[in-house]
């Protein structure tokens, strides 16, 4: 009867050991923008719109300075960096009607960029 118990127990074990691995190997999406605030007041809708949105897509914010600076190239002044489960994630929360709404805002108030890649996964070893 023991040895059922411990056969169960590890088959148990291998299979959530097996899930989990799996979804550990999917990258994750990143949103990253990097651009300079032409418009407070505008900017300041932007933020109060999209702030509290990535969580209801599966991202968190890792980044966000106000006042970024390079070493190397021209940097803009703000940098932000999201962090989402897989791209399409963030392409979900990028394309949502409440982000689309917030990014008119942030559009006609900064000059810079916005990108959505995909992390890096290091190969098993």
């Amino acid at each position: 009867m023991k040895k059922i118990a411990f056969g169960a127990a590890a088959a148990i074990a291998l299979t959530l050991t097996t899930t989990a691995s799996a979804q550990d190997s999917q990258a994750p999406g990143y949103m990253i923008a990097n651009y300079t605030i032409k418009d407070q007041a505008g900017y300041n809708k932007y933020m109060e719109e999209a702030g509290p949105l990535a969580p209801k897509f599966g991202g968190k914010i890792i980044v966000f300075n106000l006042n970024a600076t390079a070493v190397e190239g021209e940097p803009k002044k703000v940098m932000a960096i999201a962090e989402f489960p897989s791209v399409a994630d963030a392409q979900r929360f990028y394309n949502s009607p409440q982000y689309t709404a917030a990014r008119k805002f942030r559009v006609a108030s900064t000059e810079g960029s916005v990108i959505i890649t995909e992390g890096f996964v290091p190969p098993k070893q």
